[in-house]
């Protein structure tokens, strides 16, 4: 007999209302009353739910890893024969790159 590592993910989700001048307040205020469990998911917030094989998990992270590496090598040399002009997408792949790392 085998042993499988099966992760399991549960999606709570739950819309409030709030008043604000402006999304990036009313998402603040949203936040903050997070923080503070003035908002609580519970059993009835939920929504969706995965079983994953963990070696399915490992498979997706190997291949994200492949893909941002040759993106990393082919727009650092596109980014250097325009001489490193400000937003330009290498910036964004290299952040992600040492996320994942």
């Amino acid at each position: 007999m085998e042993t499988f590592k099966i992760e399991i993910q549960e999606l709570l989700s739950k819309t409030i209302e709030t008043q604000a001048e402006n999304i990036e307040e009313a998402i603040e205020k949203v936040n903050q009353m997070y923080r503070k469990e003035e908002i609580v998911l519970d059993y009835n917030d939920f929504v969706d739910k995965k079983i994953i094989p963990q070696t399915l998990m490992n498979e997706k992270e190997i291949l994200i890893k492949e893909i941002i590496e040759y993106l990393y090598i082919e727009e650092k040399k596109h980014f250097e024969e325009l001489e490193e002009p400000d937003n330009h997408i290498f910036s964004k792949i290299k952040k992600l790159k040492n996320l994942i790392d």
